[in-house]
This record gives C-alpha cells, sequence and structure tokens, in this order.
C-alpha cells in the first residue's frame, strides 16, 4: 500500500508527512531526530514493514524542522534555529489529537516510537498523553538520547554568549544554527527536561533499542534508558542492535535496507505482537 502525503496546520506552524493506513489497524506514530525528517533513511523502510505486518503508520516533520514541502533539505534556518523539544513536543500530542480525523476511527491501538532526538521526546509526550487519559499501548525508545545535556563545556559557553552555535551537518554540509529555546532546555536538562523523571514512574511497555556501534548516541544512553524502567512492566524489553550504526547502517538516499534495520524491524514486531 502506497503512503499518502499530508498537510496539517497546527498551532506551531505546518506539519507535513505520510500515513500507511489500514482500517481497523494499531498504528505506530514515528517521531524522527532533530535533524530528520519523514522519510529520512530508514523511516521508509519501517513504515513498509509495519504495513505489510497489519500496522499503520504515521511520520512527519515537525513545525520548524526547517525543511520546507517534502523535501530534504534544511531551507527555512529560521525556523529551524526557533525549533526546540518544546516545540516538538507539542507537534506530536497535537497530531495525536487529530488522529480521531485522520484515520476517520481510533487506532486499535496506539504505540509512539521515537529516534535519536525524537526518542528522548517520545518519552516526553507518551508521559503527557497517559496524563491526559489517552491510552498508549508501547514506547519504543530507538538509538535514543538519555540527556539534553550532551554538549562540551566549551560548546555551552559558547551557545550562552552567542544565544545559538552552529553544528555542521555531514549530508547536507550545512552550518546548522541551535538557537536560543534549545539552550535554555538543555540548561535544564536536570529538572524540567529530565528524560528519566519523565519516565521512570510509567506503567506502559516500553521496549529500548539501541545500535552497538552508534556514533552519534552511545550505546549506554539506551542501556540507561532500560534501567530506569526495566522492572515497571513485565513486557519490557531492550534490544541491541549489534554492528549497528546511529541509523541502522542506512543512509539517505542510498541503502535503506541494511541487516540491521531488518532486524530492528523483526524484533519491533515480535515486541508489538507479544
Amino acid at each position: 500500500m502506497e503512503a499518502k502525503q499530508f498537510e496539517i496546520q497546527s498551532p506551531n506552524g505546518t506539519l507535513r508527512g505520510n500515513i500507511r493506513e489500514l482500517s481497523g489497524a494499531p498504528l505506530v506514530l514515528l517521531l524522527c531526530g532533530h535533524n530528520g525528517f519523514y522519510h529520512f533513511a530508514f523511516f521508509p523502510t519501517i513504515q513498509h514493514h509495519l504495513i505489510e505486518n497489519g500496522y499503520s503508520s504515521i511520520a512527519f516533520n515537525y513545525s520548524h524542522c526547517g525543511i520546507s514541502g517534502h523535501g530534504d533539505y534544511f531551507d527555512d534556518l529560521g525556523r529551524y534555529e526557533k525549533n526546540c523539544r518544546r516545540l516538538e513536543v507539542e507537534d506530536s500530542l497535537f497530531l495525536v489529537a487529530q488522529l480521531q480525523e485522520i484515520l476517520q476511527e481510533w487506532p486499535a491501538q496506539l504505540f509512539v516510537l521515537g529516534h535519536s532526538m525524537g526518542g528522548f521526546n517520545a518519552g516526553f509526550v507518551a508521559d503527557k498523553l497517559v496524563t491526559a487519559g489517552t491510552k498508549v499501548d508501547g514506547l519504543i525508545f530507538l538509538n535514543a538520547l538519555k540527556t539534553l545535556d550532551v554538549r562540551t563545556p566549551e560548546t555551552m559557553e559558547e551557545w550562552k554568549a552567542n544565544g545559538v552555535y552552529y553544528r555542521a551537518n555531514g549530508r547536507t554540509k550545512q552550518d546548522l544554527p541551535q538557537g536560543k529555546e534549545f539552550l535554555e532546555e538543555t540548561l535544564q536538562s536536570h529538572d524540567k527536561w529530565n528524560l528519566e523523571k519523565t519516565i521512570s514512574h510509567l506503567r506502559l511497555p516500553i521496549l529500548v533499542v539501541h545500535g552497538s556501534a552508534d556514533e552519534a548516541v552511545p550505546y549506554e544512553h539506551g542501556l540507561n534508558i532500560f534501567s530506569w524502567i526495566e522492572d515497571n512492566n513485565d513486557s519490557n524489553a531492550f534490544v541491541a542492535i549489534e554492528n549497528g550504526t546511529h541509523t541502522l547502517n542506512t543512509s539517505h538516499t542510498g541503502n535503506r535496507d541494511s541487516e540491521q534495520v531488518m532486524e530492528f524491524c523483526s524484533e519491533l514486531l515480535k515486541w508489538m505482537r507479544e
């Protein structure tokens, strides 16, 4: 089944993405990382395997991801600089609130899956949904950050002094601006934006998956996240993807079907079914 593109106006701006839908099926909400987008690298592969096995999915771009239309180049650096966890979490919650209208029915089950910074976001999204009374049937962390506090002291001083710091993007060869609200969130990583405090009380099923060769988010992040929720639910599990890189050995727009991403899809489907 082909993916259908959509555009929705949220209070923060336009959310663009795609949906692969089966009537009455469980749904997986895919949250991309800070420099990701809905059709980045392995996301089409994951969506394909989900729909082939009876699961609908939605992948989307945040309102301030910095990409106009359905492209893959950061052409709106003004919005990108303003992007932050608050906006990404709000965008995700807004999209969940539209599911009834988008699908013409509420999904049989709702799973939230986040990659990289999207994994960090997913913990806050799930917590807010549960607090609001929305049933979340599973939360999946894929190569997720355990904390925003990952910058060097020198970088933090530069960021505080200038209100922005520029991070090189290897794919697009751009220097991408990290702005003031993202800085404030990073400085609040031990209280307001503390993932451990946010998810350690969650009792819903949680799967943590991390590539052993992740070059962007060290493997220990996944281990730490799992340690915070390990005993909260009998279904909670940790899966190591051996030799898996940050994008599970895929690239954009090259190899999207690596051995590691196939292993991830298999483990994900097995866990959701159980």
